[in-house]
């Protein structure tokens, strides 16, 4: 179950409860979307096994990585909080068991618990500061630090070791160019602490990328 997840772990444990037994769990292959960009909102969901990506189109022929969501985590949350549009797609990258909280189930779970959202908006905000990180990082950190503790991150995220991703996304995410990205790549390989293949890029040595 998601309980390991931070945000989760946080939640009160009546709501944890209440909100997982109105959940309704099935899978999803890979390449499935889960929603799209303009959807209307279809409820909360949470990632139980597999990986499933957030992405953006920023520009017409831009494809942008938002975030990448391992086991544990929640996601879809500020349609649900906003009633708004989906503003990314969500897609399977990984063959995926995931948890479904419909919309008018959520809903109902707030009437008895209110409290609920604003745990979506500490989900929210905790993403919101992560994001203001980042930004930060791009502006004051060298360029190898920020590809080090990127890999780190995205790994830990994924659940493993792996992190199944192409080079331009990578460099979308950390603001810099392809050619850029390949050069760190390989030094960081160079170094040991990763290993490269297509499509993907194993994490040898999480502690010494963390670290920078």
């Amino acid at each position: 179950m998601p309980a390991h997840d931070p945000w989760f772990a946080g939640v009160a444990p009546v709501r944890r409860e209440a909100l997982l037994g109105r959940g309704r769990e099935g899978r999803a292959a890979l390449g499935a979307r889960v929603y799209g960009v303009g959807d209307p909102p279809d409820g909360l969901w949470c990632v139980l096994e597999g990986e499933v990506r957030l992405m953006s189109y920023p520009a017409v022929g831009v494809e942008s990585l938002a975030l990448i969501l391992g086991p544990g985590a929640w996601f879809g949350e500020v349609s649900v909080v906003d009633g708004g549009p989906r503003p990314h797609d969500a897609v399977v990258v990984k063959p995926a068991r995931l948890l479904h909280v419909t919309l008018a189930a959520f809903e109902q779970v707030a009437e008895e618990h209110p409290l609920l959202y604003r745990d979506l908006g500490v989900l929210i905000a905790t993403r919101q500061r992560a994001t203001l990180g980042a930004l930060g990082r791009i502006i004051t950190q060298p360029v190898r630090v920020r590809v080090a503790r990127t890999l780190a991150g995205l790994a830990r995220a994924s659940g493993g070791d792996e992190v199944r991703m192409r080079q331009d996304d990578l460099a979308a995410m950390i603001g810099v160019s392809r050619q850029t990205i390949n050069k760190e790549l390989r030094a960081l390989e160079t170094a040991g602490l990763v290993a490269r293949a297509y499509g993907r890029i194993t994490v040898v040595d999480a502690e010494k990328l963390r670290a920078g």
